[in-house]
């Protein structure tokens, strides 16, 4: 229920407050199809937390994968895959009430492992 809540305001918010104070986000292109980002999406969200240690708390809709509380701050994450004349996105949003400076890196931290690009420090 928690994933669809989510899914239903990540749809409705973030295209219109994606530069309001709280957000964060990005994208990475060339995946070869939906399936592709979308394996790369649960793939990276759950490299990302196993890097810092944590136990995974996401959740999946049709074309987008959600992370709560994802480390090392408690910034929520979402990765929606959308598909344009052929082309293939990856768009990354996290949220926190706060900018405790983990936002923003959260965020990098999962674009780069989109693009294959593997975690500084990584255990």
């Amino acid at each position: 229920m928690r994933g669809a809540v989510l899914a239903i305001a990540a749809t409705a918010l973030v295209p219109a407050m994606a530069h309001a104070e709280g957000f964060s986000s990005g994208y990475v292109t060339g995946f070869n199809s939906d399936a592709e980002c979308m394996d790369m999406a649960r793939t990276s969200m759950d490299a990302h937390f196993r890097n810092h240690g944590g136990t995974p708390d996401t959740g999946e809709a049709s074309f987008s994968v959600f992370g709560f509380d994802v480390p090392p701050g408690r910034t929520q994450v979402a990765i929606i895959c959308t598909e344009d004349q052929g082309r293939y996105t990856a768009t990354v949003t996290g949220y926190s009430l706060q900018q405790d400076g983990t936002r923003l890196s959260t965020v990098e931290a999962m674009l780069d492992l989109l693009e294959g690009i593997a975690p500084t420090g990584s255990k």
